[in-house]
């Protein structure tokens, strides 16, 4: 009887998790990784991805003294 009220909520790496409870609403504490024990009629788990992803920001950048410098090519000729 006991088993089918509790359920074992099992927050993965890089995510957290906030719970909904069903008289209460959204509870203000944030659940860390790891392993939870909630009542399941009662409690539902809502969880986020909160990893970083690495991005690309394209720039446009200078030379130190900041002048134009024209490269000179040599032939094999």
């Amino acid at each position: 009887m006991v088993s089918s009220r509790l359920f074992n909520n099992i927050v993965a790496d890089g995510h957290r998790a906030v719970i909904f409870d069903r008289f209460q609403g959204v509870k203000l504490d944030v659940i860390e990784e790891g392993t939870h024990f909630m009542i399941s009629w009662l409690h539902r788990p809502i969880i986020f991805d909160v990893r970083t992803r690495p991005q690309s920001v394209p720039s446009i950048t200078g030379t130190k003294d900041i002048k134009a410098r024209e490269k000179q090519s040599t032939s094999g000729d």
